[in-house]
């Protein structure tokens, strides 16, 4: 007799494929909700039930996206979202990449390439919505009581920029570039980095030339959101000397 299965095409449901969509699932809930960094997971039985998977699977799936950094697991805490820059991926491209030869100009400019491209799809295509929920998140993060809730707000600033260009793939690949560029320049300060006042103040400037819609204001944004403040740093030497 025929077995009316085996005729029919059925495969037999892989293990390593239910734990592969399980962390695509996982993967997919961190972006599509912007969790961020530092935000625990539920627990997981909870977790697993959501999902509809054991506890065995979801542990496995759990694991491979701890190896790609995206979570990272605390025995007898949780399973948190990870930072990629804390992660040895990060590490190992900048080692790669070396940065003995590396001079500030070389980053800047790579900088400013990246961030003109984002400006001309933001002038392009972003709504006056985008463009107010950029303007009310400049405002809390000159406003926010202490740094670390300024540099949450400053992440969510880039989050709605990268998001206000319409174009999916940018977010998640400009979401791990400016994670990248903070680490391997000014985290390892190889590269100067502006002031803080005036980065955090400088983003609301950006937003203003944003809503000119005028792609000839791109080189001031830049220039607002990158060059090292030299200009304060004369004069305050002026103003030493003076005295």
């Amino acid at each position: 007799m025929i077995d009316p299965f085996r005729s029919s095409g059925l495969n037999v449901v892989s293990r390593k494929r239910l734990t592969d969509q399980t962390a695509a699932a996982l993967r997919d809930y961190i972006l599509t909700n912007r969790l961020a960094v530092g935000t625990r997971l539920p627990a997981e039985p909870s977790l697993a039930q959501s999902l509809g998977v054991s506890r065995n699977v979801l542990r496995q799936a759990v694991a491979s996206l701890e190896a790609l950094g995206m979570l990272r697991v605390t025995q007898g805490s949780g399973t948190y979202v990870a930072d990629v820059a804390d992660t040895e991926v990060f590490a190992q491209i900048a080692a790669w990449m070396g940065s003995d030869d590396l001079t500030e100009q070389d980053y800047l400019e790579v900088r400013s390439i990246w961030e003109r491209g984002i400006y001309e799809l933001v002038i392009d295509r972003a709504s006056p919505s985008d463009l107010d929920r950029l303007d009310e998140v400049s405002s809390a993060m000159v406003n926010a009581e202490d740094t670390g809730k300024a540099a949450a707000l400053h992440e969510e600033f880039h989050d709605v920029l990268l998001r206000a260009t319409g174009n999916q793939f940018l977010v998640t690949i400009g979401t791990i570039l400016h994670n990248f560029f903070w680490e391997f320049g000014y985290r390892r300060a190889l590269v100067r980095k502006p002031p803080v006042e005036r980065l955090l103040e400088s983003h609301r400037s950006i937003v203003q030339l944003l809503r000119t819609r005028d792609p000839g204001n791109i080189r001031q944004m830049i220039d607002l959101h990158l060059s090292p403040d030299d200009g304060d740093e004369r004069a305050e030497e002026k103003e030493g000397r003076a005295t």
